[in-house]
């Protein structure tokens, strides 16, 4: 099982047209990630049948305790994970290319949680964090997802086809909302241009400390865009009203779906609606592309109560909840695995 060859670009080339094209495809299983991620360490892992890669394992490496490093996979491997023997090859050849001094090899693969899964990598020694964790910020990324499903899932869904039946999709006063933002005035556009980002930030900024939670640099997003512009698999949308922006998306286009990862606006304008009006841009995208999924991103609990949650279903309205697998960790050091634990006790 081969590690990838960063200077021979015809197989790089190959190892990201599978990461962008699989069915299961995710962003941050692109070399490009490990590029955005500077101050990672990387190594890329892949499996070929009859010459033709068929599974990867993107894995960045961090220090997360005093002298040891963190072997994190995010959103990956891109792979069967029902084949468990090739999941541990993967680790396996990962492994022997990770500094010594690593404590911990975490996968946390988009895919759905059942309590056989769980227990079949329980069986073959990874340690399974799942529904044992209560907050969405004790696992790297959130377990449970809001989802819009355009072949038609969940009590009542019909496929959508087409922007009419993606409208009727919605909860009836989000329809009137989004309607509303187009009656008061507010046009969004799309591109991914430096500009484009730089206008995002300023929304991005406001949200933040509206809800008084930290934020990312503009230069993470500057180097983002520099990446992936030009690509066709990202995009920042933009909500303009009375000549600014007021409010805002980044979207990732990879397999199946639309990944929804960053949003921003401006309160001072919450009546004009314009978050929705960005939301039916960015799906309308999805729809064009022929994607399956929708994916809102994460939230603490399926619940009206939790308001990331009250805001994403009501588009989500016909969809079934998205709970993943969670993060399954292959323990390479006992001692630094349990001390890396205690930060999230």
């Amino acid at each position: 099982m081969p590690l990838l060859n960063l200077d021979d670009q015809k197989k790089v080339a190959e190892y990201q047209n599978f990461v962008r094209t699989d069915p299961r495809g995710q962003v941050t299983q692109d070399p490009l990630w490990g590029e955005l991620k500077a101050n990672w360490g990387h190594v890329y892992v892949y499996h070929e049948t009859n010459g033709k890669i068929d599974a990867v394992m993107t894995v960045l490496t961090v220090e997360a305790v005093p002298g040891k490093l963190l072997a994190y996979s995010g959103r990956g491997p891109i792979a069967n994970l029902d084949d468990i023997d090739l999941i541990k090859a993967l680790i396996e050849e990962a492994l022997i290319a990770l500094p010594d001094n690593v404590f911990l090899l975490r996968l946390d693969p988009e895919v759905p949680y059942s309590d056989e899964l769980d227990a079949r990598y329980r069986r073959a020694g990874f340690i399974t964090r799942n529904r044992q964790i209560e907050h969405m910020h004790g696992n790297i990324q959130p377990r449970k997802n809001v989802v819009l499903y355009y072949d038609g899932r969940g009590e009542g869904a019909q496929k959508i086809t087409d922007e009419e039946s993606l409208m009727k999709h919605f909860k009836r006063d989000y329809r009137n909302q989004i309607r509303r933002a187009a009656k008061d005035g507010v046009t969004v556009t799309s591109g991914d241009s430096q500009a484009d980002v730089e206008a995002f930030f300023d929304t991005y900024v406001l949200m933040a400390k509206a809800q008084q939670i930290t934020h990312r640099p503009l230069s993470y997003f500057l180097r983002m865009q520099q990446l992936w512009q030009k690509t066709g698999f990202f995009k920042v949308f933009l909500a303009h009203f009375d000549n600014q922006v007021v409010a805002s998306g980044i979207g990732f286009s990879y397999g199946d779906e639309i990944w929804y990862m960053y949003a921003g606006s401006n309160r001072q304008y919450a009546k004009h609606y314009a978050p929705y009006a960005v939301q039916w841009e960015m799906l309308k995208w999805g729809l064009a592309l022929g994607k399956t999924e929708y994916d809102f991103g994460g939230v603490g609990d399926f619940v009206p109560t939790d308001g990331l949650y009250k805001f994403k279903h009501g588009f989500a309205y016909h969809d079934p909840h998205a709970e993943y697998i969670g993060e399954l960790d292959w323990v390479v050091d006992e001692q630094g695995y349990q001390e890396y634990l205690k930060q999230f006790q």
